[in-house]
């Protein structure tokens, strides 16, 4: 199939809480893809932007309708958000508004990293409107999180003393690990909303200070009774040993698929493994 079997059909704005956000809808050529249920996708962050992601997903709008999307306060939707508006509850209120924008019953929804937390949020409070979640390398808990990120610190301290450069041996091992990638990460950091990310998470990956310091979707796992995909790098810092416990509390509804060689720009360090899983368990969806 070719690489660019679908066009952009609609840049549109669409009125949620606090602002304006932008919305991108592809629509394959093939018009028995055209009919499938819809795909929407939103980024990392917080403050992230889901420019990148097409450009490295775009295959996916081959198959289906897609939607990217920047959340309030990104790249494509600014906004100067107060903090009574920078809550996982705000965000997780977009996709809805989303989908009624475009008159669409229900969905697939994809979120990437920080994008997870928010998809996984809106699947809790709207299960009639989403047909399956798909979760790359989730913030599902803000503790487990740390930890993970201390452990993961503590092995390059171990391995190379406590003189090593943390911040660039920690983004080399376990944030995005194709070196081919560096042009696409730089770009991504131009595009993203810093002060957004600071005071939502904090300085850095392995620093949190910001404001979600509560989130926890483990003790409500057992109300997610959508099929979910959890995607993840063998050297993320969503770690695979958290992604096991993600599913081991969602059940049989999750399966979870843990890409070698890869950290938490999973869908970059192994790009058409990526795609390729994304549309296996979708063509198992619908």
């Amino acid at each position: 199939m070719a690489i660019n079997d679908h066009s952009l059909e609609a840049v549109r704005d669409v009125a949620v809480d606090g602002g304006i956000i932008e919305i991108r809808l592809y629509r394959p050529h093939c018009q028995q893809a055209a009919e499938r249920i819809p795909l929407l996708i939103t980024h990392g962050g917080p403050g992230g932007s889901s420019v990148g992601l097409y450009d490295a997903l775009h295959p996916l709008a081959n198959l289906r309708p897609t939607i990217f999307y920047d959340q309030l306060g990104s790249f494509a939707s600014p906004a100067h958000l107060v903090p009574a508006q920078m809550t996982l509850q705000r965000f997780s209120t977009e996709p809805l508004r989303i989908l009624e924008d475009l008159g669409i019953p229900s969905a697939h929804v994809f979120g990437h990293s920080w994008g997870g937390s928010v998809m996984t949020q809106f699947c809790l409070d709207h299960p009639d409107r989403v047909r399956s979640l798909l979760l790359s390398s989730p913030l599902l808990s803000t503790q487990r999180w740390i930890d993970d990120c201390n452990q993961l610190i503590k092995t390059i301290q171990q391995e190379l003393g406590e003189s090593v450069d943390l911040e660039k041996e920690f983004e080399r091992r376990h944030f995005c690990r194709s070196r081919s990638s560096s042009e696409v990460l730089q770009c991504e950091r131009l595009r993203s909303n810093s002060n957004l990310y600071e005071q939502m998470w904090g300085p850095s990956e392995f620093q949190h200070q910001g404001m979600l310091s509560d989130l926890d979707f483990f003790p409500r796992f057992e109300q997610l009774k959508t099929p979910t995909l959890l995607i993840c790098g063998e050297h993320d810092t969503a770690t695979p040993k958290t992604m096991r416990a993600a599913k081991s509390a969602i059940g049989d509804r999750a399966q979870v698929k843990i890409l070698s060689d890869a950290g938490h720009k999973t869908y970059l360090d192994r790009n058409q493994e990526f795609i390729d899983v994304l549309n296996e368990f979708l063509s198992r969806q619908g």
